[in-house]
């Protein structure tokens, strides 16, 4: 059985559906491809909605703290790897220019939007962080805690309107 067929199984009761739903969102930030809103088309309880955008945040945050903190370790890899191939360079310097003019603002902007893949932005923001300069852990994690819950209820009240965006 799939993870989607699980989670669609699992609505009817809290106890499996949240723990399910959070797992999927920290795989969600961390590894998967996949977006969340595979896992909201179920959602139709008024008190469910709101209880499950916040279940999505927790997750993102848990997932974010893990890539925040596997940016600081690797940040230095991907200096040496910039200084020797000028291609890689130029896209590091833009990607730290972009982490550093747009902020936790773009960083919430693109992780609310529905069907944006969560893994890129939050690598990118983690990753390219000089040394957490840029972007403080806290303040990290509760962007992506409170995208992760817009995002959900954004996703969820369209889909309960008959706004069908898959």
């Amino acid at each position: 059985m799939d993870l989607i067929a699980l989670l669609s199984d699992a609505t009817a009761n809290p106890f499996l559906f949240f723990p399910l739903l959070f797992t999927y969102s920290v795989l969600v930030a961390i590894i998967l491809p996949f977006p969340i809103e595979l896992a909201l088309i179920f959602v139709e309880n008024p008190t469910y909605m709101v209880v499950t955008a916040i279940v999505i945040g927790l997750g993102k945050m848990v997932g974010a703290w893990a890539i925040f903190f596997l940016g600081l370790k690797v940040e230095d890899n991907i200096r040496r790897w910039s200084a020797k191939y000028k291609i890689v360079d130029k896209i590091v310097k833009f990607s730290i220019w972009f982490v550093d003019k747009t902020g936790y603002v773009g960083l919430f902007i693109l992780l609310s939007i529905p069907f944006m893949t969560d893994t890129v932005p939050i690598y990118i923001y983690a990753l390219f962080n000089e040394e957490g300069k840029l972007m403080k852990r806290n303040y990290f994690l509760l962007t992506n805690f409170a995208a992760g819950i817009v995002r959900g209820l954004i996703f969820i009240l369209l889909w309960n309107a008959g706004i069908r965006l898959i």
